[in-house]
């Protein structure tokens, strides 16, 4: 007879999952989409900034009341996806702020060579608001749960009298 076993703890988050979510593949297609990214020449999140995304996830999980100290694979994997993609697209909106050059020729819609911070931030804004909201709803009824653990109603006695009889 075969042996099931159930993982434990939730699988952690792999950086390719990461980049797969944000569609961050060089050009051509994203595999298995049919999606074609025909503006990108490269990845646009190195290994390094999403590990750095990651943390700075869980770093900002821990941090909301009440303070916790979880290590990734123990925070819920969607609160991981929209903290790690808040944190990298608003870092990508600093760099097209920063790199931002508009030129324009006469009668020419002027052209900009990095003039998407507003939507960066906008999808990043979004991201973090998602994530805020889905750790405190977690964040919240893990706290009830651990007041409520001990604690019963004074009817719990009363009805099991009651039953018994």
């Amino acid at each position: 007879m075969p042996v099931i076993a159930t993982p434990t703890r939730v699988r952690m988050i792999t950086r390719d999952e990461i980049r797969r979510w944000l569609r961050d593949y060089p050009s051509g297609y994203v595999p298995k989409t049919g999606v074609i990214n025909s503006l990108l020449d490269g990845v646009e999140f190195s290994d390094d900034d999403i590990d750095q995304g990651i943390r700075m996830c869980t770093d900002r999980y821990n941090a909301m009341t009440p303070y916790t100290n979880l290590t990734q694979d123990m925070i819920p994997r969607a609160i991981i996806f929209d903290g790690t993609a808040a944190h990298l697209l608003t870092s990508e909106s600093m760099r097209q702020l920063r790199n931002q050059a508009s030129g324009q020729a006469t009668g020419v819609v002027p052209v900009g060579l990095d003039d998407k911070h507003t939507p960066y931030l906008s999808a990043a804004q979004v991201l973090m608001s998602q994530f805020d909201q889905f750790a405190r709803g977690i964040k919240t009824q893990r706290n009830m749960e651990a007041v409520y653990d001990g604690l019963s109603s004074g009817y719990a006695l009363i009805n099991n009298y009651y039953v018994g009889r």
